[in-house]
């Protein structure tokens, strides 16, 4: 069954946003593979907080019968061989009972809209590599392997994580 669902922008001064948005990135975290646990409490506390502090965000929740369903957090980025800017989705998700609906297209077509509004060259995501669904998904919507030049290879996401001392 489709339930038909809203795509709206995250409101920081909204109380059910500022309560659906950890509360999705830990359904999405729990589910998530190679990660599969909650997200500590004290980090959930301060998200919207530092969301709030960051400008250069963009959060998106989709709606059904006032229920809050998925999210997108998105920032933006600036593509220095293009001169313009880039969206890169950072955490996307779709509650599990709702998948299959149309909600995830729907999301990557509001961050399209607002991709071509704001004079974006490209929208970039990570996905991991046995996310069958989520890169199903996104092949569907477009979206492949980057590369420069087929010669050097596809693009790999890599990450250092970084502690205090």
């Amino acid at each position: 069954m489709t339930s038909p669902f809203e795509i709206v922008r995250a409101d920081y001064s909204n109380a059910a946003h500022r309560s659906a948005i950890p509360q999705l990135l830990n359904i999405y975290a729990k589910d998530l593979l190679g990660f599969r646990s909650r997200i500590d409490n004290n980090i959930l506390d301060a998200l919207v907080p530092g969301l709030k502090k960051t400008a250069n965000n963009l959060v998106l929740l989709a709606c059904v019968d006032k229920r809050y369903v998925g999210m997108a957090i998105c920032f933006f980025s600036f593509s220095t061989f293009h001169a313009m800017p880039v969206i890169n989705i950072h955490d996307f998700m779709v509650r599990p009972e709702f998948c299959g609906q149309g909600i995830g297209k729907g999301l990557l077509n509001e961050i399209e809209r607002i991709a071509l509004e704001k004079g974006c060259c490209k929208i970039t995501l990570e996905v991991q590599e046995n996310n069958v669904a989520a890169r199903r998904l996104y092949g569907n919507f477009g979206f492949a392997d980057s590369f420069l030049a087929p010669e050097a290879g596809s693009q790999l996401f890599m990450t250092k994580e970084c502690h205090r001392n």
